[in-house]
């Protein structure tokens, strides 16, 4: 049986979160645009943005959990090839 101690304390919550991206690898989009939306022109702090990951039609990049709403904003504000990138919170 775990220490009582160890049982009262709170779960840690995750310092990372999962966003997906509407476009990948078909649309041309490589892990160095997706950075660059995000951080440029009074975007968010690069150390924030984790492990960018491209597939065919979609993309996945990791963000700091305590900038989640500006980094949503942010995408939602970019646009790829003429077409606005779009980001949803990835469910658990």
């Amino acid at each position: 049986m775990p220490d009582s101690e160890l049982l009262s304390t709170s779960p840690m919550s995750p310092t990372m979160t999962t966003l997906k991206i509407n476009a990948g690898r078909k649309q041309k989009l490589r892990p160095g645009n997706i950075l660059g939306a995000l951080t440029g022109e009074g975007g968010i702090e690069g150390s924030k943005v984790g492990k960018i990951h491209i597939n065919d039609r979609s993309s996945y990049v990791a963000v700091s959990t305590s900038i989640l709403k500006p980094a949503m904003e942010k995408l939602s504000q970019e646009k790829w090839k003429g077409r606005p990138l779009k980001g949803w919170l990835l469910d658990d």
